[in-house]
């Protein structure tokens, strides 16, 4: 089963980063990770900001999963940026999710406002401007926020998320990867979600 140490073993295998830049980036990897880290089950994410279908998951769906098993210590989630070529301002959106991650422990905030506002910002002239306002009222720390975007910082380890969907063999989204063995592409209900968590948790740990 990967578990959150063996996620990071598989990204660590690109480019390394400059040595200034690890802890801040594992700050930025460690806030999107939600929930008991030494629960039995451990499920993966991979998801573009700008893609409807994942708004409707983070809206509908998410919420109700993070309830009943996240919040309650069964299962680790873990969120995989997996920003597509046909969506124009999905990388600058996962960038500001894990900047406000890495400056101020606001990964999930800044998720839930990227994808609540999703028809907002996608359609708008300036994006990053609906962004940093969302930074905001999250409680980021601006000068720190602004100056991870504006200078890429967190483009390497978006970088190895997309090499770990690739190694996944993940090629849409949203995608899900429960441990090790169940991988599936789209939209589930939330019933549906739970006859698999059921029986994830049932299986013996490995």
């Amino acid at each position: 089963m990967i578990r959150f140490a063996a996620f990071f073993v598989l990204l660590l295998a690109a480019a390394p980063l400059a040595a200034q830049d690890t802890r801040f980036n594992d700050r930025a990897a460690m806030s999107r990770f939600k929930g008991n880290q030494n629960a039995s089950v451990v499920v993966f994410e991979f998801a573009d900001f700008q893609c409807p279908y994942c708004a409707r998951f983070a809206r509908e769906i998410f919420p109700r999963i993070d309830s009943a098993y996240v919040r309650t210590g069964k299962i680790q989630w873990i969120f995989v940026n997996m920003p597509l070529p046909n969506h124009p301002h999905a990388w600058a959106a996962s960038e500001a999710a894990m900047c406000a991650g890495a400056v101020s422990e606001k990964f999930w905030p800044m998720h839930d406002r990227l994808f609540t506002a999703q028809a907002e910002w996608t359609g708008a002239a300036d994006p990053a401007a609906h962004m940093q306002r969302y930074a905001r009222d999250a409680g980021v720390a601006l000068e720190g926020f602004q100056a991870c975007v504006q200078s890429d910082r967190t483009a390497a380890l978006l970088v190895r998320d997309v090499m770990y969907a690739a190694n996944a063999r993940v090629s849409g989204t949203p995608a899900f990867m429960i441990n090790n063995d169940t991988v599936f592409v789209g939209m589930k209900s939330y019933e549906e979600w739970r006859e698999l968590l059921e029986a994830a948790l049932k299986r013996p740990k490995q």
